[in-house]
């Protein structure tokens, strides 16, 4: 009887902790700034490499905002030291929960929007399709 009491107690307060937290990450709570703008979906931090709108646009990368360019991963990792950043260029997305993709490599962003892009035009076919 003690067991099943204690697994039921246990259970109850696993549940209300999983129902109390928001699915944020670090990054969501402790700095808000880095996540997108309302009716953006990502946002993204480029390091080494200038990223504008433009640039994206010509992958068909759209929906993404605000894009913060910096010079050098050591003044990011100044301002956030939980990315660990490495080195140069390096480019940190994030969407309204938190961090998505780390990478210091260009065409695994562009491949990663792609596929995000192409992950919401299917779910949008079957919702329009029914």
């Amino acid at each position: 009887m003690k067991k099943i009491i204690n697994g039921s107690l246990t259970f109850l307060l696993l549940s209300m902790l999983v129902a109390c937290t928001d699915g944020k990450d670090v990054y969501a709570r402790i700095h808000p700034n880095l996540l997108p703008s309302e009716g953006h979906t990502h946002s993204l931090q480029a390091v080494g490499k200038e990223i504008t709108f433009d640039l994206l646009e010509e992958s068909n990368i759209t929906n993404v905002g605000p894009i913060t360019n910096e010079a050098s991963y050591k003044s990011l990792n100044e301002q956030y030291p939980k990315l660990e950043l490495k080195k140069e260029p390096a480019f940190i997305v994030f969407d309204e929960n938190g961090l998505v993709l780390k990478t210091y490599d260009h065409e695994e962003m562009i491949v990663f929007y792609k596929a995000v892009f192409t992950y919401f035009v299917a779910i949008y076919q079957v919702v329009r399709c029914g």
